[in-house]
């Protein structure tokens, strides 16, 4: 069935409107019909098994029947400090955090981060962002949405962290294997911009007890080491026995 997110809670056999963006992907672009059986989620609990009962040019009207407590998170909560990276791969990075679990992704600037932008650029980016990640819970069967949390100055930002175990996406001597617990604990990654950390931010974040990770010689894009090392990190702890 198809998935759709709704941010106010549903409760069974009492209709709600979805609204005019629902509307349009489920009428105009998907075609369906009433009587259609879909899912519902509000991105905070469950999911509803719901039955189209009206489409209009701006509204949908489903009738909610069964409701499911089921989240399909992660065995840990990840928080993922990112940096702003230019253009469409920022859509990709937050898109693929998304499906991966995280449940917080943090904005960073570093002294690095290309991409500076206005108080209003930003505002329309992060709506963008939050979009993002909506469409990617809605394909993945999420029914949580990570946070996006404001952008923050990482010397600021780090400063402040007491994680339980911190991640830094720098060259290090420890293999992640040996990085992990052997139980799953809610931890804290951070990746960087396009032109790396500078000296200073790795020295701060070692300071603060982050470990440097890597995933071998190679050198990922800054869109890509958040999914490969959520990716591995998960992988390590499902195989644990």
């Amino acid at each position: 069935m198809r998935r759709f997110y709704h941010p106010s809670p549903l409760h069974i056999n009492q209709a709600v409107e979805l609204g005019e963006d629902n509307s349009h992907h489920i009428g105009r672009v998907l075609r369906l019909t009433p009587d259609t059986l879909i899912v519902v989620f509000d991105g905070a609990s469950g999911e509803w098994i719901c039955r189209i009962q009206e489409i209009s040019r701006k509204t949908v009207v489903v009738l909610p029947l069964e409701f499911s407590s089921t989240l399909r998170t992660p065995v840990a909560k990840a928080t993922l400090a990112l940096p702003i990276i230019k253009g469409e791969r920022m859509d990709m990075a937050i898109q693929k955090a998304t499906e991966m679990g995280a449940h917080r992704i943090q904005l960073i600037h570093t002294r690095y981060t290309d991409v500076r932008l206005n108080t209003e650029r930003l505002n329309k980016k992060l709506h963008h962002w939050q979009q993002v990640i909506i469409s990617a819970a809605e394909q993945c069967g999420l029914n949580q949405l990570p946070a996006l949390l404001p952008v923050a100055p990482f010397d600021s930002w780090v400063a402040e962290q007491q994680a339980t175990l911190g991640l830094i996406a720098h060259p290090g001597e420890t293999p992640l294997a040996q990085l992990l617990p052997s139980s799953p604990c809610d931890f804290t990654l951070i990746t960087g911009p396009e032109g790396g950390f500078h000296e200073d931010e790795v020295a701060s974040a070692l300071a603060k007890g982050f470990h440097p990770v890597t995933l071998g010689e190679r050198i990922l894009r800054a869109e890509t080491a958040p999914v490969a090392l959520l990716g591995a990190i998960w992988a390590l702890w499902d195989s644990t026995p």
